[in-house]
């Protein structure tokens, strides 16, 4: 799944990290009461003249990125606790269709017969992040503190990953990371698709999640040997130990995306909303907890259960959104 409010830009602020607002110290251990990740939109979203001086997301009726933008900050935020609020410091509208890694670009007149016949895409159908990275000096404004990270909209086959890393140091965040990237920070690059909804917005932030967890606590297995693999079990996978599941499984899910299964299984899901206080305690649950097979409403179900609790448990911090957005700040997530 290839991924206003937008007013003034907002004033950059030239730090290290994700800008904050009141950062303290707890022995050796940071805790942020908030997070506001600096984010620049690339809307790769061209005017087709020969359809009225119209953007593509017009022309073949999808949807606004805009306001798929504004609504995942709020889901993100809602979830979260308020924790954590992305703020658009700048949006491009890009009259362009992103070169791939051959070199080839769409035209508008390429990309409408292939709409419209919904065949002939290109392949190979991957973009050229580097080029991206090049022509808008993403390593520059990130090194500079003027952004965290950066969100590309883009149109079905526009050849983007979910996320992806640059950046020294950068490792697999749901892609291979973008290489020969000379940044001081490490940085994320998510890709959206503006023919799809918030729902598929919050599963890339998911697979995203996943993948720095992974990197936090040193592999991902259906094993009870530390915190994140015990929160992402699921029947399936771990008979009578379910948690919350991930991205693909709900506890009681019996395949990849079924959200929408009415068997009930027992699930230590609401334990995890006092982490690290568990106790193990378990309730049956079925998918009426997660919105009945709807996208949007498991993935705000898995987020809301997601540890954000001050301090360290066993060395990694009790708040895990902390590595999921503000990731250079820590060792584990760097």
């Amino acid at each position: 799944m290839s991924g206003q409010f937008i007013g003034a830009v907002a004033l950059l602020l030239a730090v290290a990290g994700c800008a904050t607002t009141s950062r303290i110290q707890d022995n050796d251990t940071r805790m942020s009461k908030l997070l506001k990740p600096r984010v620049l939109v690339i809307n790769f979203d061209p005017i087709i003249e020969s359809e009225g001086h119209r953007r593509l997301n017009e022309v073949c009726g999808w949807n606004d990125p805009r306001q798929l933008t504004k609504e995942c900050i709020r889901d993100i935020a809602e979830c979260s606790g308020d924790y954590v609020q992305y703020q658009v410091v700048e949006w491009k509208d890009v009259d362009a269709y992103p070169v791939k890694n051959d070199g080839f670009r769409y035209t508008d007149e390429s990309y409408i017969e292939c709409f419209r016949a919904w065949e002939g895409w290109h392949q190979p159908d991957a973009i050229d992040y580097q080029a991206i990275i090049r022509d808008f000096e993403l390593d520059k404004r990130v090194d500079r503190g003027e952004i965290d990270e950066v969100w590309l909209w883009g149109f079905p086959y526009s050849g983007m990953w979910e996320s992806t890393m640059a950046g020294e140091g950068a490792y697999f965040c749901n892609s291979p990371p973008v290489p020969d990237i000379q940044c001081s920070r490490i940085f994320i690059i998510m890709g959206f698709n503006y023919e799809r909804g918030v729902g598929e917005m919050l599963e890339d932030f998911g697979h995203r999640t996943e993948s720095i967890m992974r990197r936090v606590y040193g592999s991902w297995e259906a094993e009870e040997t530390h915190a994140w693999n015990r929160f992402t079990l699921y029947e399936k996978l771990a008979p009578g130990k379910a948690a919350c599941g991930n991205v693909h499984f709900a506890p009681n899910s019996a395949s990849d995306y079924d959200w929408g299964n009415p068997t009930q299984v027992w699930s230590t899901c609401d334990d995890w909303l006092d982490y690290p206080n568990l106790t193990g305690k378990k309730r049956l649950v079925d998918c009426s907890e997660w919105g009945d097979g709807d996208i949007r409403a498991h993935h705000k179900w898995w987020f809301r259960h997601l540890p954000k609790a001050p301090g360290r448990t066993d060395g990694k911090l009790n708040n895990w959104w902390e590595y999921v957005v503000d990731f250079n700040s820590y060792s584990e997530s760097r």
